[in-house]
């Protein structure tokens, strides 16, 4: 354990010194151009995906040594109790609120002061009303699902965690408030530093409770300290750039935001639903190997977030313009849809291809010794990368949707997603283990949350077309899902031929020239992204 964190220590130390030498070149040499959106653009999203990239690093690590130093049952225990409230109870209790703070601030910046006011207050009587009910429903639920026999109740760390991570909510929802703030104002770059430094601590206070031995408690503490630090931060933040935080309990007010916000959270929701309610499903149904069950499925999502950082970041930056073309012409609306699908989909392939034939090695390096309790992970990972392509695209055309204020169409779509996903798993995952193949149910979860991506497309797409703005995906993606083929071919000779890590190693220095060679020759690289490029580095196309 101590060799192990020597070296992560090092390489963090060595990180640092990247990410301050990245700051201080970005500071001595780029200059921004308010009349040149594609500049902005990227620099608002790559700044961001640099910054949270380094924070996905540090959590990776900390996955690394988690996954190695507790047993896997106790760890699935924590990550259900992780997913009920910084998925589920969190995104019920922002309702929508972020979102729609940064689009109503980029469209009145007046407001600014009022809505900050009245959305927070808000977020902390949906905390206050909702989060410690749901919680204790929910223990109360496996309890009985434990006494009938379909699976073990909750163990007593976890339910203890449930309720130390309650307390997270409240600091975090000031953190997003201030956020949306940011965002509005096309400033992504600031809080994307904050999430660095805290993450630092965060990383810090992980390891402490690791070497400590406190266990999954310990981490939950962790987290309730991070989240206090970090509002703290922005607290700071707020009053240097914007304007001292206050709370406005306007009834009038909250009974106005609440039909527009609510869309926005029923969305948010749904898409957690049916992106992660099988989690539940397998939880209730697994028998006496639930926790491990759920930890299983838990890894492969986790090495996947390391991907799930990029759209976002993409989407955020790109969305104060969609909301301001919103009002204009649909054609240059559309215009600037199509390049970020295009540009989206242009990473999600590769990155699918590379996690689907490198799925085995990426289990092994974060379980290691325990390899053999994760085995049913490889297969779960190498199909579950699939869900990539499409997510990345779904998650642009919501905000689209929002940008043209058809918040209610997402809803549909999200409904219609949701209810395919939880009638699929109800019915496989609990066969499956019926039948004594768990991980089976596992891989059918996975084949049910790509097939449930494609439910949400289906139902964009036609209001897309209404509006004028037509997504046309498959036109956009055959050339990188070739270039993606061409990728493996390179690819699956190395991993195939050459003895371990050799060959994994090779593959991966293989893959990126291959594929951008591959893109190239079919002429997905052209004239138009050559002037895009020269114009992000401004200079005349």
């Amino acid at each position: 354990m101590n060799d192990r964190l020597g070296l992560v220590l090092f390489l963090i130390g060595a990180a640092l010194a990247l990410l301050g030498a990245g700051a201080f070149l970005w500071q001595r040499f780029y200059r921004d151009d308010p009349a040149n959106a594609a500049r902005r653009i990227f620099k608002n999203s790559a700044v961001t995906f640099g910054l949270r990239m380094f924070v996905r690093g540090l959590d990776t690590v900390i996955l690394f040594l988690l996954v190695g130093a507790l047993d896997p049952a106790a760890l699935g225990a924590y990550n259900t109790a992780a997913l009920l409230v910084a998925q589920y109870l969190a995104t019920f209790t922002e309702f929508g609120l972020g979102i729609l703070l940064t689009r109503e601030v980029a469209r009145h910046p007046d407001a600014a002061r009022r809505l900050f006011g009245v959305t927070l207050a808000l977020r902390l009587l949906l905390i206050i009303a909702a989060a410690a009910p749901v919680a204790w429903l929910v223990i109360a639920s496996y309890n009985l699902i434990g006494a009938v026999g379909l699976s073990e109740p909750l163990t007593a760390d976890g339910q203890l965690a449930i309720w130390i991570l309650l307390l997270t909510l409240v600091p975090s929802a000031y953190s997003g408030a201030v956020t949306a703030l940011y965002n509005a104002a096309e400033r992504m770059e600031v809080p994307a530093a904050v999430e660095v430094l805290t993450a630092l601590l965060s990383f810090l206070a992980r390891i402490a409770v690791l070497v400590l031995g406190w266990g999954v408690i310990g981490l939950a503490w962790a987290a309730v300290l991070v989240s206090s630090i970090t509002a703290v931060i922005f607290f700071g933040l707020q009053v240097r750039t914007f304007f001292a935080p206050s709370l406005s309990f306007d009834a009038a007010a909250i009974r106005a935001l609440v039909p527009q916000a609510l869309p926005l959270m029923l969305n948010n929701l749904l898409s957690v639903i049916f992106f992660r309610f099988d989690l539940f499903i397998v939880r209730a149904f697994g028998g006496s190997n639930a926790d491990l069950l759920v930890q299983q499925y838990v890894l492969p999502y986790q090495l996947l977030n390391i991907a799930l950082v990029l759209p976002p970041a993409i989407t955020f930056a790109v969305f104060p313009l969609l909301a301001r073309r919103a009002g204009g012409a649909r054609s240059e609306l559309a215009s600037a849809q199509q390049r970020t699908l295009r540009l989206l989909l242009f990473i999600a392939f590769p990155l699918a291809m590379g996690m689907t034939l490198l799925a085995d090695d990426l289990v092994w390096i974060f379980a290691r010794r325990r390899f053999a309790e994760y085995l049913p992970s490889v297969t779960v990972l190498a199909v579950l990368a699939w869900f990539l392509p499409l997510s990345f695209a779904n998650g642009l055309l919501q905000y689209v949707l929002i940008a043209i204020e058809r918040q209610t169409a997402i809803t549909r779509a999200f409904v219609a997603g949701a209810i395919f996903n939880l009638t699929a798993n109800l019915i496989a995952i609990p066969l499956a283990i019926r039948l004594g193949r768990p991980e089976d149910a596992l891989l059918a979860a996975a084949i049910i949350t790509i097939m449930s991506e494609v439910v949400l497309y289906a139902v964009f797409r036609p209001v897309l077309h209404q509006e004028g703005l037509p997504p046309g995906i498959l036109k956009l993606m055959w050339q990188p899902a070739l270039a993606s083929l061409a990728m493996a071919a390179a690819m699956l000779p190395a991993i195939l031929w050459l003895p371990g890590w050799i060959g994994s190693l090779c593959a991966i220095l293989l893959g990126p020239p291959v594929y951008g060679i591959a893109l190239w020759l079919i002429g997905a690289i052209g004239a138009e992204e050559v002037a895009l490029a020269r114009r992000i580095m401004g200079r005349a196309s």
